[in-house]
This record gives C-alpha cells, sequence and structure tokens, in this order.
C-alpha cells in the first residue's frame, strides 16, 4: 500500500480536537508519523515505511496499540467507532421496521437487465462493485434508485442499512448513513448528514464523514435527493451531490433514492459532469409485489378465497394497493370490507376516509357526549388539515408538541367546554396518520402521501372558498409526487361536491390573471390549474374553451381527457402526460422543456416540441427511455397526434368510427376505477351519457375487456364496470392479436351503426 502522505495528513487533521494544534507529520525511523490530539489525548500515529500497511498507535500513558492498516485505524474506536455505530443503528433500525411485515417484499429491477434484487441482494452487488470497480485507482460507485411514492424506497434503504449493520461483525461491509430530507425547501447536504449522525449518537462529525466513506467503510445513501431544491429549481440538489461525489472519490459508495419522474440513469449522468469514465454508475427501479404475491400475502392475513376474489379489482399492476404501506392498510378486515362495498373512484380518499372513520370513535364517551360522529369525523379531518398546513408553512414534516395544542383549538366544529378541549389536546397526537419522528417529542405523518392528501384539501379551500392564497403555496416547491395525489383529490371532491372545484379553479385563474409578487404563488397556482384540466372537463356545464395563460410552471401532471383550451404564452418546465388525450389542447407561443409519455399519450397538432421527451411504459423490457434528439422527438409526436389527417378543407374528418373511438378514449383514460354503466349514478364521467355508450360496453363485453360488479350496502345496487388493460387498448399495437381484433370490430360497429 503506497502511503498517500499530504493526503493521509489533511484527513486526519478532521479529527483532531477543536482547539488543540493541528496535525503535524513527520519522518521518523519507523515511518511517517502524525501527531494530534483526538478526545484529549495526544496520539502519535506511526505508518510503517515496510509496505505492511500497518500503523501504530501511541498515547502517553497507554500501551501502544498496532492497527493492520490506515482502514483499520480509521474504524476503530478512537476514530469512526464502527462497532458502536453498527451495534446502535441496528437496534434503531430493528425498531423502525418492526411494523413492516416482512412478507410484503420490494425488489428493484437493475437498469439494462431483467435482474432483480431485495435489499439483501442489493447488500452483496455493491460490496461486489467496490471492491472489482477500478483496478486500484480512484473511483465512485453511484447506485440510483428511483420508483414512484409508497413504493418503499425509504424502507428498502433502512432494510439496507439494517443488513450491514446487523451483519457488520460476520461481513465487515461498509455500513450505510441514511440521510434524509426533512422537507425544508432549501436544504444543506452537510446539515442533513449532521442530522443523521447526531441520531446515531456518534462522535464522527459531518466533515470526517467523507474520510470513512471515501476509503469504503461508510456508504452514504441521500434519500429524496430531490427535494434538496432552491427556488429557482433544482440546481442546488446536483450542485450538492457534484460536489459530493467528488469528496467520494477513492474507493467511495454513493446512493441516491428519489422519484422516478425527476431522476433516470440518462438524466443523472448529464446533471453530473464530475463523473468519470471509470466510476461505475447503476440504477435500481423498484416495483410493488405483483397481483399474485400480494393475493398470497392477503391469503396468509386471514383473507378468505372469497374475501380476495372480491377485492382483485384493485390489485392491478398500476394501483395504490400494491404499494407496500397502501396494502399493508388494506389488510385491515374492517377497511377491507367496506372497500369491497364501496364504489368510490380512488382507494388513497376511501382509505383515509374509513379510517377517519374509525378514528372518530376511539375519543371516549366524555368527548363523545360533546361531539356528534359527524363533529368528530369533522374535528380530525380538519385537525389534520391543520397539522399539515403548519407543517408546509414552516417548510418541514415534523411537528412538535407545542403547537398542536394551538390547532386543536382552530379545528374544532364548535365552542365546547375546557374539560373537553382539554382531552382533545392531550390526544392530539394520538391518531393513526401520525407517527413518533426521530426526533424527541416530535410526530410526522405516517406516510407522505397522507401529508400531500390533507394539505391539498387545506389548499383547494384556502383558495376555493376562503378566498386566500396561504404562505406555503407562495413559498414552496411542490413535486409530482404532490400533484398526483392533489389530482385525485380534486376528482375525489368534484365527484360529490362538483360546485366547490369550480369555485377552486375560478378563483386560481382570477389570481393568476392578477398576480403583482414575485414569489412561487403564480407557478404553483399554474401547475395546479392545468392539473385540473380533466377534472373541469367532467363537472363543466358547457364545453367552452378555456383560456389560460401566460404562466411558468416546474412541475405539473395531466391525467385523463383535456377539454378544449387555449394555452397562450405557456412555459413548463416538466410535463407528465402519461396516459393523457391532450388532441383538444391549443399552444401559443408556449415552452416545454420535458415531456413523460408513454404508448397512450396523445397530444394535439399544436403541441409545443420538447427538449426532451422521457418515454416509461411499465410492462417494456426497457421501462424507461430518454430522447433527446429533436428529430427523433418530432417523429414520436406526430405518430401520437401532432400529424393529423384533415380533408380539403383542412378539417379533420369525424366520422361514426371516429365518435366511437373517441368515446372509447375517454373511458380508457378516465383515472375512474369504477365507471357507472348507466348515466345518473356520479356527477363524473359524462361520456356514459353518449348514445354510442351501450356500444362500447358491449364490445368490450365481448372481447373480454370489462369486469362489472354491483355495489351498495343496501337498496337498489347499481352496476359499475371496469375496462381492463386501459393502456393495451389505447396503445393499439399492431402485433397484438386481440387487440386488433378488437378494434376490427369496433370498425365493423362503426359501419353498421
Amino acid at each position: 500500500m503506497n502511503l498517500d502522505r499530504s493526503r493521509t495528513l489533511d484527513e486526519m487533521a478532521l479529527f483532531a480536537d477543536l482547539g488543540t494544534e493541528p496535525a503535524q507529520g513527520e519522518q521518523t525511523r519507523e515511518g511517517f508519523a502524525i501527531r494530534l490530539y483526538r478526545n484529549g489525548d495526544e496520539l502519535k500515529l506511526v505508518f510503517a515505511d515496510d509496505g505492511s500497511g500497518k500503523v501504530v498507535e501511541r498515547c502517553r500513558g497507554s500501551r501502544s496499540r498496532t492497527h493492520a492498516s490506515y482502514l483499520a485505524l480509521l474504524a476503530s474506536e478512537r476514530f469512526g467507532d464502527l462497532r458502536r455505530w453498527a451495534s446502535t443503528q441496528a437496534m434503531l433500525l430493528k425498531e423502525t421496521l418492526a411494523e413492516i411485515d416482512p412478507g410484503i417484499r420490494v425488489q428493484g429491477t437493475l437498469a439494462g437487465s431483467d435482474e432483480a434484487l431485495s435489499a439483501d441482494q442489493l447488500d452483496g452487488f455493491l460490496h461486489t462493485g467496490l471492491h472489482t470497480g477500478a483496478n486500484g485507482s480512484d473511483f465512485v460507485q453511484v447506485m440510483l434508485i428511483d420508483g414512484p411514492a409508497g413504493i418503499g424506497k425509504t424502507k428498502f434503504i433502512e432494510a439496507l442499512a439494517l443488513a450491514r449493520a446487523g451483519n457488520y461483525g460476520r461481513r465487515r461491509h461498509s455500513l450505510v448513513l441514511h440521510v434524509q430530507s426533512r422537507g425544508r425547501v432549501l436544504s444543506y447536504l452537510q446539515d442533513l448528514i449532521a442530522f443523521s449522525l447526531q441520531r446515531l449518537r456518534l462522535s464522527v462529525t459531518f466533515d470526517q464523514l467523507p474520510v470513512l466513506a471515501r476509503h469504503g467503510l461508510v456508504t452514504l445513501a441521500i434519500d429524496g435527493f430531490d427535494e434538496l431544491g432552491d427556488p429557482n429549481g433544482y440546481e442546488l440538489a446536483w450542485s450538492q451531490v457534484n460536489q459530493t461525489i467528488n469528496d467520494l472519490r477513492g474507493n467511495g459508495t454513493l446512493i441516491l433514492a428519489g422519484r422516478e419522474t425527476f431522476i433516470g440513469l440518462g438524466r443523472l449522468k448529464s446533471a453530473l459532469p464530475v463523473l468519470q469514465e471509470r466510476d461505475i454508475v447503476h440504477g435500481l427501479t423498484l416495483r410493488p409485489p405483483s397481483p399474485t404475491d400480494a393475493e398470497h400475502w392477503l391469503r396468509k392475513k386471514g383473507w378468505s378465497k372469497d374475501d380476495v376474489e372480491k377485492t382483485r379489482d384493485l390489485l392491478d399492476p398500476d394501483s395504490y394497493a400494491l404499494r407496500p404501506f397502501f396494502l399493508a392498510r388494506l389488510a385491515e378486515t374492517d377497511l377491507a370490507q367496506s372497500i369491497r362495498e364501496s364504489p368510490s373512484t380512488s382507494l388513497l380518499p376511501l382509505l383515509i376516509d374509513l379510517t377517519i372513520d374509525r378514528e372518530s370513535q376511539k375519543f371516549g364517551d366524555a368527548v363523545e357526549s360533546v361531539l356528534n360522529d359527524e363533529e368528530r369525523r369533522l374535528y380530525t379531518h380538519h385537525l389534520l388539515c391543520e397539522i399539515a398546513q403548519y407543517m408546509a408553512d414552516d417548510q418541514t414534516d415534523i411537528i412538535g408538541e407545542t403547537p398542536l395544542p394551538w390547532l386543536v383549538d382552530m379545528a374544532l366544529p364548535k365552542e365546547v367546554d375546557a374539560d373537553t378541549t382539554g382531552l382533545l389536546k392531550n390526544r392530539a397526537g394520538v391518531t393513526a396518520f401520525l407517527t413518533i419522528d426521530a426526533l424527541p417529542s416530535y410526530r410526522r405523518f405516517a406516510h407522505s402521501q397522507l401529508f400531500n392528501y390533507f394539505l391539498s384539501v387545506a389548499a383547494i379551500d384556502s383558495i376555493g372558498e376562503e378566498g386566500t392564497i396561504p404562505k406555503y403555496v407562495r413559498r414552496n416547491i411542490f413535486s409530482a409526487d404532490f400533484l398526483a395525489v392533489f389530482t385525485e383529490v380534486l376528482r375525489y371532491i368534484a365527484s360529490m361536491e362538483p360546485n366547490r372545484i369550480k369555485r377552486f379553479f375560478s378563483r386560481s385563474l382570477q389570481w393568476v390573471a392578477n398576480y403583482q409578487s414575485i414569489d412561487r404563488g403564480a407557478r404553483n397556482l399554474g401547475a395546479w390549474i392545468i392539473s385540473a384540466l380533466p377534472i373541469m372537463d367532467d363537472i363543466a356545464d358547457k364545453r367552452e374553451t378555456l383560456r389560460i395563460g401566460p404562466l411558468d410552471v416546474d412541475e405539473t401532471i395531466l391525467r385523463g381527457t383535456a377539454p378544449p383550451t387555449s394555452l397562450r404564452g405557456v412555459v413548463v418546465n416538466q410535463v407528465d402526460v402519461r396516459g393523457a388525450d391532450l388532441a383538444e389542447l391549443t399552444f401559443e407561443d408556449s415552452e416545454l422543456t420535458t415531456a413523460i409519455v408513454d404508448d397512450a399519450t396523445r397530444v394535439s397538432c399544436t403541441f409545443p416540441v420538447p427538449k426532451r421527451i422521457r418515454l416509461q411504459n411499465a410492462e417494456a423490457s426497457h421501462p424507461t427511455e430518454d430522447i433527446w434528439d429533436p428529430d427523433v422527438i418530432a417523429k414520436w409526436l406526430d405518430s401520437h397526434g401532432r400529424a393529423t389527417r384533415t380533408d380539403d378543407h383542412g378539417q379533420m374528418p369525424y366520422g361514426r368510427y371516429d365518435e366511437m373511438l373517441h368515446l372509447l378514449e375517454r373511458a380508457c383514460r378516465s383515472p375512474t376505477f369504477w365507471i357507472p354503466e348507466k348515466k345518473g349514478q356520479t356527477h363524473v364521467d359524462k361520456f356514459v351519457n353518449d348514445p354510442l355508450w351501450p356500444t362500447i360496453l358491449e364490445l368490450l363485453r365481448s372481447h373480454d375487456y370489462l369486469r362489472e360488479k354491483q355495489m351498495g350496502v343496501s337498496g337498489r345496487r347499481p352496476r359499475f364496470v371496469h375496462i381492463k388493460q386501459p393502456h393495451r387498448i389505447l396503445a393499439n399495437d399492431p402485433s397484438d392479436d386481440n387487440v386488433a381484433r378488437f378494434y376490427e370490430a369496433l370498425a365493423a360497429a362503426a359501419e353498421n351503426a
């Protein structure tokens, strides 16, 4: 081992006690020696010149100690104290992961292969890469872990950290420092590293950590690094990661975890110019359990075969129900029974409503004698909205004990006596939606999607009902994870109270048109307006062309079918339009940087050519592909609606087949899981009023693309339908024989109509 004396002296200097003389290096007869003070003791470290790599540690008043190598010195009790680190971390993680059922297995698929890895298997994979990487030269190994919200990225990293810490005495694999964003819009990585070290009660400091990581003793895992943003975007996040890679260059491993719409191997490499050819970069995309695995797990939890059969409709490959957090909730028998009997169109709002119903029955006789069932339910809902708003205003994901009593006063539906109020304040932090944080006396939402849900409701009502723009809307950056939940909440409320959403949309348009401030309010409102377009198509009284713009938006989502809308002067950094029909959107003087699409996406003839297309198809062998070539992008857009056929007058021909195709596509794109068979059963999905709807239903039924179900607990039980494999129908792959036969039948039905 050739010792880099200058670098070693710099590294040891970081471990020297503050207030003491800096570390000094000198050549002695035994070898290169470094003198420093560490934990109050004066040390002399002698690095042997005989090529053995041994280091002799001498401390006044103590016997000398010989370490087999410099790495052994760094791992020892006086420096990294990695044995204690492993013991403490294993104890904490066993407690944290105890609530996660080991039967719900989440695996990741390696980019460029079909190889699936569990957390334990990833341990071995990374360890092997660390020791076979760069033939002795300095390098960095980067593992990118991505996946949708709720898939279990955080728990996956915690499971990896536990595998390393729990087996440290036997395997000696590098320990994992799990660094999580704490919910702030502006976060510095050093602060987060310091917090993670403090949680483990380690003597290692944030500036010493890179030394341990650089030598392969510790793996740095940055969870949710896409949240390390600044008010102008994500330049700060990438900048910090670039610097971190420089700090770890040697024999270090860096894990980056974030949402799949923000990161990918292509973007990672382009955004991190510090990466070199000899560096090792891997990608791992987390996948939920398969529907079959989920069914087997539910059976182990005591479900009967009939129970599973009745709930199978919820276990589609893209369903929320397969994500570990929600699958665990689904297994709770009282909730499962209610879910099976409900025609609700969205699983997340339904789970939350059912849980609130259950929570409202746990207050005890003293409270129940003062607040009736509905008042307790409203109080629980309002309190959680207030907590979410408080966290968002404070730009954090935790809340302490002090503000909770204030929020109770704000959430109460009416004035109550002091004793009852006191009881409510004492139990404010005790609910199924909140859990204990790593910081003592703090609470956080049990899952980020719960926080997103209650913040969405609060934002909709603040703008639509109160006519105000909250502080968090003016200050925060809202990610695609939030927007996905936000659109679900919009649709859920619209199905019951359409006027509530109309007021929100109208007032949002008014605010944007007259917005004077230079904060983020207009950008966030613009993102929400665009996301709300398909919902407005469902509940609008008339199909008049909406006019939107100018707008400058960071990130937004469009799901379903957009109504006739003119967008002028609209600039969007990233828009997710997977499965969307945008044929009736007219763009003028507008720009897109990134469009996330799939084979079911349909664009309009005026759709701007983005700088990048991210093509995502969950069932493809290569699920994600980044396209940068303008010619390839234009060709893809043309094949998905931008190049349209017209008649001699420049108008699109629109015969009976086109009408039936348009109706079929609206039904397939609908986010509504259970579609009413007949009109008059819901405020949304107005396409069921179309006289061609029965014909479409019969075609779907005869080709086995339809599930049918009667739902309701009493009286007349209306029938609902669910379209199976809608993305397969929309993609209309000519090599798919079943789909081809279906479209042949559709054409024949159009001729005979």
